[in-house]
C-alpha cells in the first residue's frame, strides 16, 4: 500500500471520528462545531427538511466530500465539490440539506423529440465563498460517431430561490424553495448556500438512436471541472405536442399593474406552449364583444396554433348569450370553433346556483352555438351533463375521483388544481393529493400526469398560469434582483389559507418555474403511455400485450389512487424505463 493510498482513508476515517466522537451527554464534539464558522454554528441545534440534525448533516457533508476527492484524485478542486440530482426533486438552498449523488456524470434515457432534465448542485466547502460559478454545454457525440446532439440543443438555467411563508398545510420546510428558472449566468456561492442549475436536453426529433457521450463545462473561479453526460436515445419519438391538454388562465397584465403589448403577451404564451401548456386565454385577450374586430385575434391564434395549442377560451358573455353571435360565426369560417371553450356563468356553483344559473347557461350555448363547449369547476350536482360539457372537478373534493367518473353523465371529465376550491366538501385531505404550489414535493407536479391516464380523464387545468402576478403583495418590478415576494395574507372569503405559489407558473421575463418543468417532463410521460397503448393494440404477442397492459394500468410502485402514491421518485423513474424498454421491444417486433 502506497502513502497516498492509505492517508485518504486514514482521513475519511479521522473527521468521521472528528463529528461523532461521544462526550458525556453529547454526539457532536464540541470543539469542532466552534472551529466552524458563525452560520455554521447558529445551525447547531437545527434539523433539515428531512429531520436530520445538523449534527448528523456535518457528518454526511464530511464523508461526502471525502469521496468526492477520493474519486476524483488529482482533478478535485479544493474549495468545493459536485453533487447531481435529477429533476423530480426540489434542491434545498442550504448546502448541508443536499440529499442526491455527489459526482461529475449523469445518466439520461429520453425518446427523440423529448426533453430530459438534471440538476447540478455547486457546493462550497465548509467556510468557503465562490465568486465566478458558470455552467457550460457542449456537444454530445453517438458512440459510433454518426450523429452529434449539438451544444445549443441543451439548455441550462440558473435556479432562483423563493421564500415561502408560513402556510395552513403541511409542507417540508418554510424557507428558500427553488421555482424560478433563469437564464444562464455566472453565479456567486457564499454561506451555507450551494449553487444550483438546471440542465434540459433535448435530443432532436431525427436524432440516431443509441448511445452520445459528452459534457457540460462547470468553470468555478477559473477552475475548470468536467460533467459528463451519457445520454441513451430510444427509437421512438413523441409528437411534437402530447395530445393532452393542460390549460392555464393567463393575464396580459405585469406584476407593476402595466399592461403587456400583444407581442409581449404572445411571448408568454409562447413559453407556456414551449412545456405542452395550453394558456387558453389568448382567445378572451384584446377581444371585445361589442366590438367585433377579430384581426389581432386571429393574429394571436395563428401564432399560438403553429405552437401547438389545443384549445383556447372565448370571452364568456355572463347575462347576455346573443353578444357571442359574431365571434362564433367568425370562429366557425375560419374553422377553429371546435377548439373553443367558453367558461360557465358561475364558477365554482352551490347547488342551487348550479340549478338557476349553470344549466340555463350551458342550454342556451348549445341550442344557439352548436359545436361551442362549456366548461365548468364545480363539486358534482344532480344532472351535472346539463350544465356543462367538460366538468373539471378537484381530486379531493365531493366524493372522490371513482365516483365523478361513473357520474359525470355525458360531460367529459377533467381534474383541475387550484389549491382553493370553495362550496365544495371534502372525500380526503386536500393536501394529500397531488398539488401544484412551490412547496409540493416535484413528485406531485409529474404524478398529475399519470393520474390523468389512469383515470383517463382527457384534460387537466391548472389556476393560473400568471393570474397571481395582479396581487400587489408580489409586485415587485426588480423581483430579479431583490426576490420574489409572496404575500403573508390569507385570501378573503370565501377563499381561506396561504397557498405558496397559487396562482402562476411562469415569472415575468417570462421565465419558466421548476414546476412547469416538471409538468413537462410528465406530459412526456403522457406520451410514453399513449405510445406503448399504440403499439401494444397492433401486436399479435400475447405475452408482449400482457406486459403492455400491466404497465398502462399503472403499477403500486407509482400510485395506487388519487391520495396514496409512491414519494419516492425511484418508482415512477423505473416504470419509465420499463415502458421505454416494452416501447423499444414493440417497435423492433422481437420480443
Amino acid at each position: 500500500m502506497n502513502l497516498r493510498s492509505f492517508v485518504r482513508p486514514c482521513g475519511i476515517v479521522l473527521a468521521w471520528l472528528l463529528l461523532c466522537r461521544p462526550a458525556p451527554g453529547q454526539v457532536v464534539d464540541k470543539e469542532f462545531l466552534q472551529s466552524l464558522p458563525a452560520e455554521e454554528q447558529a445551525m447547531q441545534d437545527t434539523v433539515d427538511h428531512w429531520g436530520l440534525p445538523f449534527s448528523d448533516q456535518l457528518r454526511r457533508f464530511v464523508a461526502a466530500r471525502a469521496e468526492f476527492r477520493r474519486a476524483l484524485g488529482d482533478a478535485a478542486p479544493g474549495d468545493f465539490f459536485v453533487g447531481i440530482e435529477h429533476g423530480l426533486e426540489k434542491v434545498p438552498r442550504n448546502k448541508y440539506w443536499f440529499k442526491g449523488r455527489y459526482g461529475t456524470s449523469i445518466a439520461l434515457e429520453a425518446a427523440r423529440n423529448e426533453s430530459e432534465s438534471f440538476q447540478v448542485a455547486v457546493i462550497p466547502d465548509v467556510g468557503k465563498a465562490l465568486a465566478d460559478v458558470v455552467l457550460e454545454p457542449r456537444d454530445l457525440r453517438h458512440a459510433g460517431g454518426r450523429g452529434t446532439i449539438p451544444a445549443a440543443m441543451i439548455r441550462v438555467y440558473r435556479v432562483g430561490y423563493v421564500d415561502t411563508v408560513p402556510a395552513r398545510y403541511p409542507s417540508l420546510y418554510t424557507g428558500a424553495w427553488p421555482d424560478a428558472l433563469l437564464p444562464n449566468a455566472p453565479i456567486a456561492i457564499g454561506g451555507t448556500d450551494l449553487g444550483l442549475f438546471w440542465v434540459d436536453v433535448k435530443v432532436p426529433v431525427d436524432a440516431r438512436p443509441g448511445d452520445y457521450s459528452g459534457r457540460i463545462e462547470l468553470r468555478v473561479d477559473g477552475r475548470s471541472v468536467p460533467v459528463e453526460i451519457a445520454l441513451h436515445v430510444h427509437g421512438f419519438a413523441l409528437p411534437d405536442r402530447v395530445p393532452f391538454p393542460i390549460a392555464v388562465w393567463t393575464s396580459p397584465t405585469w406584476p407593476s399593474g402595466e399592461k403587456m403589448t400583444p407581442a409581449e403577451y404572445r411571448d408568454l404564451a409562447a413559453e407556456f406552449l414551449a412545456h405542452g401548456v395550453d394558456p387558453v386565454s389568448i382567445g378572451t385577450a384584446f377581444v371585445s364583444l361589442d366590438k367585433p374586430d377579430f384581426d389581432l385575434l386571429d393574429e394571436n391564434l395563428a401564432f399560438c396554433f403553429e405552437r401547438g395549442l389545443q384549445l383556447f377560451e372565448v370571452p364568456s358573455p355572463r347575462g347576455d348569450v346573443e353578444k357571442l353571435g359574431p365571434l362564433v360565426e367568425h370562429l366557425r369560417e375560419k374553422g377553429w370553433l371546435d377548439r373553443a371553450i367558453v367558461y360557465s356563468n358561475q364558477d365554482e356553483p352551490d347547488a342551487a346556483q348550479f340549478a338557476e344559473r349553470n344549466v340555463p347557461f350551458c342550454r342556451e350555448i348549445r341550442s344557439r352555438y352548436p359545436g361551442l363547449r362549456v366548461y365548468l369547476a364545480s363539486e358534482h350536482h344532480a344532472g351535472i351533463d346539463e350544465g356543462c360539457d367538460v366538468w373539471m372537478t378537484d381530486l379531493s373534493s365531493g366524493r372522490g375521483i371513482d365516483f365523478a367518473r361513473n357520474n359525470r353523465g355525458r360531460a367529459e371529465l377533467w381534474v383541475y388544481y387550484c389549491h382553493l376550491p370553495i362550496r365544495i366538501d371534502f372525500v380526503r385531505p386536500l393536501v394529500h393529493a397531488p398539488n401544484m404550489q412551490i412547496d409540493n414535493e416535484a413528485i406531485e407536479h409529474r404524478l398529475a400526469l399519470w393520474l390523468a391516464w389512469k383515470y383517463q380523464t382527457p384534460g387537466m387545468f391548472i389556476w393560473a398560469g400568471n393570474r397571481q402576478w395582479a396581487s400587489r403583495e408580489i409586485d415587485r418590478s426588480d423581483w430579479e434582483q431583490t426576490g420574489w415576494k409572496l404575500g403573508d395574507k390569507p385570501s378573503g372569503f370565501p377563499y381561506g389559507g396561504i397557498h405558496n405559489g397559487n396562482g402562476y407558473l411562469m415569472y415575468p421575463g417570462p421565465y419558466p418555474t421548476l414546476r412547469l418543468k416538471v409538468l413537462r417532463d410528465g406530459l412526456d410521460d403522457y406520451g410514453y403511455l399513449a405510445e406503448l397503448a399504440r403499439r401494444a393494440k397492433a401486436t399479435s404477442d400475447p405475452e408482449l400485450r400482457r406486459r403492455a397492459e400491466a404497465l398502462l394500468a399503472i403499477a403500486p410502485s407509482v400510485l395506487i389512487d388519487s391520495h396514496y402514491f409512491n414519494r419516492d421518485p425511484a418508482g415512477l423513474l423505473e416504470n419509465r424505463k420499463e415502458i421505454a424498454r416494452t416501447i423499444d421491444i414493440l417497435a423492433a417486433g422481437v420480443r
